[in-house]
């Protein structure tokens, strides 16, 4: 195994054994025995657990980013949209990447490094989906007439609840992004349907 084989089995390692066990259960013989190396390489490619944790929730966040950024940036309703960050929750809630980000909010608390790279990897969540919601109101000649920016952030830290509370055992409030299934739709019908001078109107926004 080459050295950088080695990097990513002791990161990947460390986003399995998180979504398994916590990082209460994390050591360096824990990810090194699930990476099927030696725990000295913990030490001397990350100076230590802390250095793997924090690069191996790096790379697989910025990993999810990428898998989406494309399918963000092509939709043109909000159901679309919806669409979107439900396959996201769905496949994060399998493979374990939702347990991982409720682990990396959690050690942002008392964790400047993880806070920093939390705070760096919203910002690249919110430019994909502010993206997203331009399109959207720019085809229902509303650009101007909405925050979208202050939409982007509501949207996106309501996701990020709903993906992280639907991944606890037991799901304690069911399924969060199903139970909203039916406003995405019916916000598209009402842009439809109020004529865009109305809807500018109404939202405060671009004067006629």
């Amino acid at each position: 195994m080459s050295s950088e084989e080695t990097k990513v089995a002791l990161m990947e390692a460390a986003v399995r054994l998180t979504s398994r066990v916590g990082t209460k259960g994390l050591t360096a013989r824990g990810i090194a025995g699930e990476a099927g190396v030696n725990q000295a390489l913990v030490y001397y490619h990350f100076d230590g657990v802390d250095g793997l944790v924090h690069d191996a929730y790096e790379r697989a966040t910025l990993a999810m980013i990428a898998t989406y950024t494309h399918d963000l940036e092509s939709v043109s309703s909000f159901d679309e949209l919806y669409r979107v960050g439900a396959k996201l929750a769905t496949v994060a809630r399998d493979d374990g990447s939702a347990a991982l980000l409720s682990h990396v909010i959690a050690a942002a608390y008392n964790d400047e490094a993880m806070a920093s790279m939390l705070r760096d990897n919203m910002t690249r969540w919110n430019e994909a989906v502010a993206t997203s919601i331009r399109s959207i109101l720019s085809q229902r000649g509303l650009s101007g007439a909405i925050d979208s920016d202050a939409l982007t952030a509501s949207l996106v830290a309501s996701t990020i609840g709903m993906l992280t509370m639907g991944s606890v055992p037991g799901q304690p409030l069911g399924d969060p992004i199903a139970s909203v299934r039916g406003l995405p739709p019916l916000l598209d019908r009402a842009m439809r349907v109020v004529p865009a001078p109305i809807a500018r109107r109404i939202f405060g926004g671009v004067k006629e």
